[in-house]
């Protein structure tokens, strides 16, 4: 069959050769493509499938909804409802805004700090990931010469310096880096920028797009206990559907028109069918969510990765926190990232490929990606290992990690 899509995908990351082209379902941990081949998936939806592929209440929910109808033109009650909940759970959201993607929300966010200080320039940490539009990718993807500086996560002394000359609008950083490797922050690291950014009356700004929810149904930032100006959340927030939404003060957020200056406008923004899932997502995040296993899971899963590694002389580091977690092959840990590190990517799509093809186990398909787990993954631990042991026995015999 053509394929029409440019450059064959919708997607601008190179899928290894064995990765299914055709999924047409999902349940529980699985993926299924149009020869009905079932793939157990590492990536669930880039993190926004927290109770993994058609979760039963989530469907209900949204069955129901889509018998009250799926788009208005008018301000519904859902949108309130939601707004109040996440004032109610994330400790910056004195305001909250809706918007579609975490792209949209990022720029609409910085856009507001521009506004709110005078100030023009931007501060995040190299090899983060904040979206899709002109300030925030690199100069090589983008026609803009508006680039953000950079500096490294989990570096105090270098990133405090460069707040402290007072050149930035804001400083946005993902409190647990999650496009680089998942890494978590340092102690003091997030109470360190808090302090410089208070001091210098910088924006600062948590992107919780991967994080929001996965990590807390308070946030990250309630896990380490530091309140950013402004924070961004999305993926989980709405079970898959697209919704994000820019929460913070009150007096940075009245900048949007109408109350303030700043166009903030989309016609799918606060989509009710996206907001009703959203509010079903939170209520089983508050209710019945096992957050505390998933952390014991995910903790249990990487030792015996690691010991499994070591057995077949395979290099490996792997780090992680709650339900989130990454392999970086050729590097012992990475606290600034897998791209400082050094870590081998090359291996890695090795062993992504292997894995697809031999096991039908679907990895994130580039190295930097994190590793995102459901509780669906719990039940089949032990086929995951047993299919990993052979991988790493595989990839000593073949590869040099």
């Amino acid at each position: 069959m053509d394929n029409y899509l440019a450059g064959n995908t919708n997607s601008p990351i190179p899928f290894p050769e064995s990765y299914p082209r055709d999924i047409i379902s999902g349940n529980g941990a699985y993926v299924a493509d149009a020869s009905n081949n079932q793939y157990v998936d590492l990536w669930m939806g880039y993190g926004a499938l927290l109770h993994g592929h058609q979760h039963a209440t989530e469907k209900k929910t949204i069955t129901q909804q889509l018998s009250n109808g799926w788009f208005f033109s008018y301000p519904t009650k859902l949108e309130t409802d939601l707004a109040a909940k996440i004032h109610s759970l994330i400790p910056c959201a004195e305001r909250v805004r809706f918007s579609t993607s975490g792209s949209d929300a990022v720029a609409y966010a910085i856009r507001a700090a521009r506004r709110f200080t005078g100030r023009k320039a931007v501060l995040a940490i190299d090899g983060g990931y904040h979206g899709v539009h002109e300030n925030m990718v690199s100069n090589t993807a983008t026609l803009s010469l508006e680039m953000p500086d950079l500096t490294l996560f989990n570096d105090n002394e270098m990133t405090v310096a460069k707040i402290l000359s007072k050149r930035y609008a804001c400083f946005i950083l993902e409190p647990i880096l999650a496009n680089n490797g998942c890494v978590p922050p340092d102690p003091g690291f997030l109470e360190a920028v808090r302090k410089a950014c208070t001091d210098t009356n910088t924006v600062l700004i948590f992107d919780e797009v991967v994080v929001g929810f996965r990590t807390s149904v308070n946030g990250a930032q309630s896990m380490f206990g530091v309140t950013p100006d402004l924070c961004t959340l999305s993926k989980a927030i709405a079970g898959g559907l697209p919704l994000s939404a820019v929460c913070g003060k009150k007096d940075i957020m009245e900048q949007f028109l109408p109350s303030g200056e700043v166009f903030f406008a989309g016609t799918f923004n606060g989509s009710p069918l996206s907001i009703a899932n959203a509010l079903g997502v939170i209520e089983s995040l508050e209710t019945t969510y096992p957050y505390q296993e998933m952390d014991q899971f995910r903790e249990q899963f990487s030792q015996d990765l690691l010991k499994l590694a070591r057995k077949h002389d395979v290099k490996l580091a792997i780090q992680g926190a709650t339900s989130m977690m990454s392999l970086a092959f050729g590097c012992t840990s990475y606290r600034h990232g897998v791209k400082e590190a050094n870590a081998n990517p090359k291996t890695y799509a090795c062993f992504a490929e292997y894995m697809a093809k031999e096991h039908r186990i679907l990895l994130p398909p580039l190295y930097t990606e994190t590793i995102f787990l459901a509780p669906a993954h719990i039940a089949i631990k032990d086929n995951l290992l047993d299919a990993f042991d052979k991988g790493f026995k595989w990839l000593s015999a073949n590869t040099r990690s």
